[in-house]
């Protein structure tokens, strides 16, 4: 069989199991400087690679030459939500592309673990200006792309249909892809925009105190209204007629016309209209008041200018995670130690501060590693 261009960092058993209800991997092309050729096969018998041609070899020498400060993309098959959907009690497998700095390497205990989660729409490489800093630490940074979203996409025709979304199914979706990686332990869970929505859901579903240690996220959706509400109404005629397969190829000609939060693509437009319509904010809400009850370390950075969200909502936002504003730093120039929990404002920021102000963003997060890893230095 052959998948995506980059290797895959998946379990034998895993394959042998892909192998055995003859899943046929669609060939995809990965600009990366190097491709796998058509004729291209991994086999493995016996828990034991033994691929034909030179590509594992060329993938394993990248490996070894690879120093773990810096990020590569690589691949990974994750089965996930199983028992989730009425209609596909077994779950789905989801083709997942992601960045990991210690790509092979087992959990180690000493070395701090960050994950990042990206925005909608969006791919794990927007946050690789904030993520690179702590790569080159020494941690061990992660970040997967959604389904739906860049190089991620389902195994099977249709299992792209099956995922709606929802803040509970990307939860589940990231804490199973963690642990297919082998990861014991997250030291730093760090979102962008929607995928605030799953750290919270993650925390408030998960035994976020042992496996979750400290969060933050960066310019958070609000919690009493989505975050592109205007676009709402073309959001839900989309997915209404997205839903019927016979009307999708016409309605390619003519999304261009819609609006649909920032999206652009096609695609983007029609994940984005998913996240939205299936959005629960009562749930958003309550998983905001699950985290603070956790009292796990967390902080929120947002901008005094963000053109979408007023500063009144990201203030409820604060009182729902029991964030005081005596805790809320305003940031002029000059970086102070951030009080827990607490936030970080930007007062002439906007929505990508992640992409504005990584290096500022990335000293202030160190000090929640800090927290588990006092060692660490700049």
């Amino acid at each position: 069989m052959w998948s995506q261009t980059l290797p895959h960092c998946s379990l034998a058993w895993r394959c042998g199991r892909l192998l055995s209800k003859r899943i046929k991997l669609k060939q995809q092309t990965y600009c990366r400087g190097f491709h796998s050729s058509p004729t291209m096969f991994l086999f493995w018998r016996n828990g034991k690679n033994v691929g034909l041609g030179a590509f594992p070899t060329t993938m394993e020498s990248r490996a070894r030459l690879h120093d773990g400060r810096s990020l590569l993309d690589r691949y990974v098959f994750v089965k996930t939500l199983e028992n989730y959907y009425d209609d596909v009690p077994s779950g789905i497998i989801l083709d997942t592309a992601y960045a990991d700095s210690q790509p092979n390497e087992d959990f180690d205990p000493i070395t701090p673990v960050v994950v990042g989660l990206h925005d909608t729409p969006g791919s794990h490489k927007d946050l690789a200006p904030i993520l690179n800093t702590f790569a080159k630490l020494g941690c061990r940074t992660i970040a997967p792309t959604f389904p739906g979203h860049g190089d991620t996409q389902g195994l099977l025709q249709g299992y792209d249909d099956v995922f709606s979304h929802s803040s509970t199914e990307r939860a589940i979706f990231v804490h199973d892809f963690l642990i297919d990686l082998g990861i014991q332990r997250v030291d730093l869970l760090i979102g962008v925009g929607a995928s605030c929505y799953t750290i919270m859901r993650m925390c408030a579903g998960f035994d976020s105190t042992e496996y979750y240690r400290s969060i933050a996220l960066i310019s958070p959706w609000p919690l009493t209204r989505p975050r592109f509400e205007k676009d709402l109404e073309a959001s839900k005629k989309l997915q209404l007629l997205w839903d019927r397969p016979f009307f999708r190829l016409p309605m390619r000609m003519f999304l261009s016309g819609y609006r649909v939060g920032e999206a652009s693509t096609p695609r983007d437009k029609v994940t984005t209209a998913y996240l939205l319509n299936n959005l629960d904010l009562g749930e958003a809400a309550g998983s905001a008041l699950a985290t603070s009850a956790t009292n796990v370390p967390r902080t929120v950075i947002y901008g005094g200018m963000d053109p979408e969200v007023s500063e009144d909502l990201y203030n409820d936002l604060l009182d729902k995670l029991e964030i005081p504003q005596r805790n809320v730093a305003a940031f002029r120039g000059k970086l102070d130690a951030p009080l827990l929990p607490g936030a970080l404002k930007f007062p002439d920021g906007g929505y990508d501060l992640h992409l504005q102000h990584p290096g500022i963003i990335s000293v202030y997060l160190l000090n929640l590693i800090k927290l588990f890893h006092p060692h660490i230095r700049i």
